[in-house]
């Protein structure tokens, strides 16, 4: 229980530093300027854990990279959100192949972190990215 203990301790500090990177707590620092995702991928050792749900427009995917809504250290649970990997074109792909952005999604479930035994934080800056616009010729 030990070693995944530290995992729930891990996200609680992600919370944290996700909290402060958004300017959530600042009261004279506009939003706009932060991030407010520090997305991340779960492994159980063995393999990474994958979840599956529905894009806006209706379309189903699959993804191991999520988002830290709630987190109760106590019961060492957490509340996440699936983000959808996208490549540059804004199609769905796997986390393995090109990504280019994550699109956040509004699908949640809540996990038991004592089942995990690793986290891999990602870049901010990949969450939501705007797609690059390509001029016809």
């Amino acid at each position: 229980m030990g070693e995944n203990k530290c995992i729930c301790q891990d996200l609680q500090q992600l919370f944290e530093e996700q909290k402060k990177l958004s300017f959530e707590e600042f009261r004279f620092i506009s939003e706009d300027i932060g991030y407010d995702t520090i997305p991340f991928i779960l492994s159980t050792g063995k393999c990474q854990f994958e979840a599956w749900g529905w894009t806006n427009n209706g379309d189903f995917f699959t993804t191991n990279v999520f988002r830290l809504e709630a987190i109760d250290v106590r019961r060492c649970c957490a509340t996440i959100s699936l983000l959808e990997p996208v490549d540059i074109d804004g199609y769905p792909v796997d986390i393995c192949d090109n990504v280019f952005s994550l699109r956040t999604t509004s699908n949640c479930i809540i996990v038991d972190l004592s089942c995990f035994s690793s986290l891999q934080p990602l870049s901010p800056r990949l969450v939501n990215r705007l797609l690059p616009i390509v001029d016809p010729k």
